[in-house]
């Protein structure tokens, strides 16, 4: 068989061929009918001169694998992969409407609700695949699909997993180490370098610069060769959107340039994390919306997926399942202290994607005192396996605790918790950090984990009577008597006459007897 377009009536396995939709790089698709269940499909079919490469193959294979994992109401679904007379096919969901793309370029650009309602859609299929343990790798606005129910409500459909990577996927590499698969406009500054370092937050940068084409009705760099542009998303600030699109609300704009970060590090770690910020985008950004009733199709969909902007109706309730978890910030939290878990679990080459997802979890959950023991041993590990973090770890140390000075000086104590992590990464010992740690703690009413802290640096020095004063006067701040009398009885003996500790000693003494015999009645 030719790659000469099918006609009108051909069957390819079961299914009949009514008409040609659109081609790509490797496959043509078609609008086909199965008889059995007497549905439509959109039928994928690669190209007759591919079909002798391995490589495209296994990602033939690998397409249908990864969308078969998956089952979500915005991800196109197939039904079946197949051969039939040496025509290698997917039959898949079949969705009326057009692609993002097309859209984007009869409307030129997208009214900032519209975009955002495209956005969240796109990023519960991203939680999804997330939490199946795949990468689209190929975000883009080609890759969606937009359709219409009711009316007025859209939906949207992330399609094409043919450079999709599963988590554990190790038995066959469609690249080679090194080399690049996806597409240049929304790609990712490490997917650019190498695919194999892509995952989920390369997912997120590629909604990222989909947002912005949807915002600004162009990618962030449209203009240059192939060279320039890949350069560019490397090294390139992104342009401010708002200089394209004036209705692009201040929150907006926060949320796209924390997609849009160089550093994976410094991107929303999850999906999970995305969505919540989509949600709680800041009140102050609804003002800024045009009133009025929209008057687009997608515009009207926010009773399918309720926008920011505005008070849902009485009869228009928040979809609860997936992003609506994300206001529970602890339950955040244990979401992806778990996801951290399975990196850990499977891949220790990704220390540092689990400990920023750690990281996000003590910022979720700061009174946790086990997210930050696991912190702490995986930064440790993520400090001794690269040399050029130890060469620039004085550097970065200095850094930290000036940030913690700022933050002190500003009382913006969950600061101070989130920086003195970061610098105990870089020096476990650092007595100042432990100290500003437990005085935040303190601060915020968190005095188990203030004690925790104090705790773990005496540890460290066991001898040191100063340490040992601050955590005795901690325990007896929290009413831990017995802690707090052996405490300075330890100091006592390290100085047999100090005045301080001997009347502790005695003070605490009674207090125990007193509090014993009380409990004795």
């Amino acid at each position: 068989m030719t790659d000469s377009l099918l006609s009108a009536g051909t069957v390819v396995g079961k299914y009949e061929v009514l008409g040609h939709i659109a081609s790509g790089g490797m496959a043509e698709v078609y609008k086909a009918r199965d008889p059995d269940l007497g549905r439509l499909v959109a039928l994928k079919v690669l190209s007759q001169h591919l079909v002798d490469s391995e490589t495209i193959l296994e990602r033939f294979r690998r397409e249908a694998l990864a969308a078969a994992r998956l089952a979500h109401k915005n991800i196109v679904s197939v039904y079946e992969w197949g051969q039939h007379e040496g025509v290698h096919f997917l039959a898949m969901e079949y969705v009326e409407g057009t692609d993002l793309h097309n859209y984007i370029c009869d409307k030129g650009r997208l009214d900032p609700q519209e975009a955002w309602i495209v956005t969240v859609q796109v990023a519960r299929a991203l939680d999804h695949a997330c939490r199946q343990g795949v990468t689209h790798r190929d975000i883009k606005p080609s890759n969606i699909l937009l359709s219409f129910r009711d009316g007025n409500k859209l939906v949207v459909k992330v399609t094409d997993l043919g450079l999709a990577r599963a988590a554990r996927q190790g038995d066959f590499r469609v690249t080679k180490d090194g080399t690049t698969v996806g597409t240049i406009d929304y790609m990712a500054s490490e997917q650019a370098r190498d695919s194999a370092l892509a995952d989920v937050r390369s997912d997120i940068y590629s909604l990222g610069c989909t947002l912005y084409h949807m915002l600004a009705g162009q990618p962030p760099f449209p203009e240059g060769g192939l060279g320039e542009r890949v350069y560019n998303h490397l090294q390139a600030e992104v342009p401010d959107v708002r200089k394209f699109n004036r209705k692009v609300p201040a929150g907006m704009c926060e949320v796209l340039r924390k997609m849009l970060e160089k550093n994976p590090a410094d991107r929303y770690q999850t999906p999970e994390e995305l969505l919540r910020a989509l949600l709680n985008l800041h009140q102050s950004d609804r003002s800024k919306t045009p009133a009025g009733r929209p008057t687009s199709p997608a515009r009207s969909a926010s009773a399918d997926t309720p926008a920011p902007w505005r008070r849902p109706r009485a009869t228009e309730p928040i979809e609860p399942a997936g992003p609506a978890d994300h206001l529970d910030p602890r339950r955040a939290a244990a979401g992806q202290y778990e996801r951290a878990r399975v990196v850990l679990a499977t891949d220790n080459q990704e220390l540092a994607y689990a400990h920023q997802l750690l990281l996000s979890c003590c910022r979720l959950d700061p009174a946790s005192i086990p997210y930050r023991k696991t912190l702490r041993q995986v930064g440790r590990a993520l400090e001794q396996g690269r040399r050029w973090r130890r060469v620039l770890a004085p550097l970065r140390r200095l850094i930290g605790k000036a940030k913690i000075k700022i933050a002190e000086t500003a009382d913006e104590h969950l600061k101070v918790l989130e920086y003195g992590e970061e610098v105990l990464t870089l020096a476990p010992d650092d007595v100042s950090t432990h100290l500003a740690i437990a005085e935040a703690a303190r601060a915020l009413g968190l005095n188990k984990l203030g004690i925790w802290t104090l705790e773990e640096l005496c540890k460290q020095d066991p001898e040191n009577t100063d340490l040992l004063r601050i955590l005795g006067r901690a325990y007896e701040r929290d009413d831990e008597v017995d802690q707090a009398l052996a405490i300075w009885n330890c100091v006592l003996r390290l100085v047999p006459y100090d005045l301080e500790a001997g009347r502790k000693v005695d003070k605490l003494s009674i207090h125990g007897t007193l509090r014993r015999g009380h409990l004795g009645r």
